[in-house]
């Protein structure tokens, strides 16, 4: 009924253009498509899975066309290509120590194209050297500390996982190396979203004490977080445009 009433309207809206002599440049949302992935079947845990939503506001894509490298089907974007005026979507977070840790950063989620992959670049200072899980959580609830945050951002896949495994979380974002004096952090996931159903915007990012072990431990909290550890440092996502 719903997809029915949408076509209506649709039509509803040309024909009162075109009686008027306009054309549907004006009309809010002219020239936005829908856009259509499919999440490929897993055999034994989850049959395919599709998403359809419309393209936001924000996205330009009237630009050129940007260059793409190695295999086209997996939208790998050469950012270096890239204008540095980027059209798209982008989002950020401001990491907020937990308690006394001393942690703190600053990261930037850019999406050039609809349902492509999003780039994660910022900085993080005060981590203790070595390997530290990084993460997008259920809830922006982030008054106090990271207590309130929930459990990873999960949308489709129960089980946790590294940033390449073909069942993860859609927050399993893998891992940071530090070493002394300030992280600069640079990921690309072809997972999570910034619109749609696997959006992360409102949700929270958390980096954690200890590394993620990708749930590889065969453990109840390997399984549930990679064995990680509390979050040192977290911030709520939001959008920059």
């Amino acid at each position: 009924m719903n997809l029915r009433l949408h076509v209506f309207f649709g039509q509803f809206v040309w024909l009162i253009a075109a009686l008027n002599g306009k054309t549907l440049q004006g009309v809010p949302g002219y020239g936005r498509n829908l856009v259509i992935k499919a999440l490929p079947a897993i055999e034994d845990y989850q049959s395919n899975v599709y998403e359809v939503f419309m393209e936001p506001y924000l996205y330009d894509l009237s630009r050129p066309a940007y260059t793409f490298s190695g295999d086209r089907s997996q939208k790998q974007i050469d950012l270096a290509a890239a204008p540095r005026s980027l059209p798209g979507l982008q989002a950020i977070a401001y990491l907020k120590a937990d308690e006394d840790s001393g942690v703190t950063g600053e990261l930037v989620f850019t999406q050039i194209v609809p349902n492509g992959p999003v780039t994660i670049e910022g900085n993080i200072t005060g981590l203790v050297a070595g390997l530290h899980g990084l993460h997008v959580h259920q809830s922006g609830a982030i008054q106090d500390n990271c207590k309130d945050i929930g459990p990873h951002f999960i949308a489709y896949y129960g089980r946790h996982g590294g940033p390449r495994d073909h069942i993860r979380h859609v927050g399993d974002l893998g891992n940071v190396k530090a070493d002394e004096g300030t992280l600069a952090v640079k990921i690309v996931d072809h997972l999570i979203s910034l619109a749609g159903p696997r959006s992360i915007v409102g949700r929270s990012v958390a980096i954690t004490k200890g590394e993620d072990d990708y749930g590889r431990a065969g453990t109840e909290d390997s399984a549930l977080t990679g064995s990680s550890g509390p979050a040192v440092a977290c911030g709520i996502i939001g959008y920059m445009n």
